[in-house]
């Protein structure tokens, strides 16, 4: 790029923060107008914890070893790409890795 160039994006820059902090104050103004006119700021929802749930036991994926975890990501990445219409050299390669 070369110097007016340079200038032209660091003033459009330049612009573009400007709008930005203009339309923040413009937000803050018209909430605090509505605050005033509905008597007050709105209290905050109660904050909730969230909820601890237990793992489940017996999972279907806790009885697989590692290598079978692998087969099925490699199949399910087979299909995915499949649907998606990919290069059928890709898929090729990753049901090489499956034998």
């Amino acid at each position: 790029m070369n110097e007016k160039e340079m200038r032209d994006m660091a003033a459009m820059q330049e612009e573009a923060k400007r709008r930005v902090m203009d339309m923040r104050s413009r937000s803050r103004f018209a909430a605090d107008q509505m605050n005033r006119a509905f008597g007050g700021t709105p209290p905050e929802p109660p904050r909730r914890e969230p909820e601890k749930k237990p793992a489940p036991a017996g999972g279907a994926l806790q009885h697989m070893d590692r290598e079978e975890l692998e087969r099925l990501f490699i199949l399910s990445l087979c299909l995915l790409l499949s649907a998606e219409e990919a290069d059928c050299s890709v898929i090729l390669g990753l049901m090489y890795l499956l034998s």
